[in-house]
């Protein structure tokens, strides 16, 4: 439960979504290093781990509660970094993993009731965050809850935060920014969320429900840090992925020729704080550079039948990703996938989940050099 002395009447609480919510800082940073008791290095290596990363990608509660609501998960990922958390700094854990293990069973009991009896148990117990310059959330207190209320599929949670931080994050001259341009090209829907409460009541094509395609991909990459990776996104769209990797420290860069998407990716950049590189023409005809992963989400179907600019398209992605391709499926999967095998140094194709967009049942999957 969040400090309520913290939450004060000039706390603002409103809901944010997931994708914007992040552990905490590590204690270095934040300089909170001497509040912790018999301070190790080896406590602040496990610590590190886990701090600024996507609330989506929190493995040891996000497998928790996964566990508890009898999904495909473990409970040792959670009970490793419980333990550490004490034997790290010499010191023995207070309860054992069997004691742990009931106590969070029981609080998910009690959440798990809350959320049945539909009461204001969220709202009036908010986590408590602050915002970060670079267009994210980090989490003071609260990331139980957090973890439980993503596993149980909601895409915004009530957060408290200053007055500040609310105007910071509503960026509300940029906002109407994107509103115009929205309503010059006459957009009745958006292909990904915008993630800033202007626009919460605009209907997304895809990444609205979970699990989503970056909900797999993130779950896939671990919790390990991006920060020395390159990324690129080919056809980028309104960059909502592209965005989600770059604050997760990635250099990334996107790739989108539609003159109208990469408008409002401009704007959207602005009004999200998050900033990424990108590239205003087609990927077969871009200088080719290395990246170490790539994302590739229902592009390929569009060029694979021109022979003359699929040739090139596919030497263009085996000379520019040199470890790992997400991709997702036009309407033909298994042609696609030889396509790319075939044609490719990658050697390794694994299914991530079945998906389903824009009329169409797809594959989402990741192929390894």
């Amino acid at each position: 439960m969040a400090d309520r002395g913290e939450i004060n009447e000039a706390s603002i609480v409103c809901e944010v979504p997931v994708e914007l919510i992040f552990t905490d800082i590590d204690v270095k940073s934040s300089q909170t290093e001497h509040l912790i008791e018999q301070f190790t290095e080896a406590w602040y290596e496990h610590h590190l781990q886990y701090s600024n990363i996507s609330i989506m990608r929190f493995a040891p509660h996000r497998e928790l509660y996964r566990y508890f609501l009898g999904q495909s998960a473990s409970e040792g990922t959670y009970l490793d970094w419980y333990s550490k958390i004490y034997t790290t700094r010499g010191l023995e854990p207070p309860m054992s993993p069997e004691e742990i293990l009931h106590q969070r069973k029981m609080e998910f009991i009690n959440m798990k009731n809350e959320l049945y009896n539909q009461s204001l148990f969220f709202s009036e117990h908010p986590i408590l965050a602050s915002y970060n310059p670079s267009g994210y959330f980090n989490i003071k207190d609260g990331h139980h809850r957090a973890s439980f209320l993503y596993c149980c599929g909601f895409r915004r949670l009530y957060l408290a935060m200053s007055e500040e931080n609310y105007e910071q994050w509503m960026n509300k001259g940029q906002a109407d920014v994107v509103q115009e341009i929205i309503q010059t090209q006459k957009r009745q829907l958006m292909y990904t969320p915008i993630l800033n409460p202007a626009f919460y009541s605009w209907r997304s094509e895809r990444d609205e429900i979970y699990p989503t395609r970056l909900d797999y991909m993130l779950q896939y990459l671990g919790p390990y840090h991006l920060h020395e990776h390159r990324i690129l996104d080919i056809g980028c769209n309104i960059g909502y992925h592209a965005r989600c990797l770059t604050r997760e420290g990635a250099e990334v860069t996107g790739i989108e020729h539609d003159p109208n998407h990469y408008q409002l990716l401009q704007e959207l950049n602005r009004l999200e704080r998050t900033h990424f590189r990108w590239i205003p023409e087609p990927f077969e005809t871009t200088e080719t550079e290395r990246y170490d992963i790539g994302i590739m989400l229902t592009v390929f179907y569009h060029v694979m039948k021109d022979e003359r600019v699929c040739g090139t398209f596919l030497s263009k992605l085996n000379a520019s990703i040199s470890h790992l391709l997400f991709w997702e499926s036009g309407d033909e999967i298994e042609a696609e996938k030889k396509l790319i095998m075939e044609n490719t140094d990658f050697t390794y194709y694994e299914k991530l989940a079945d998906t389903f967009g824009t009329g169409k049942y797809r594959e989402l999957g990741v192929f390894l050099k």
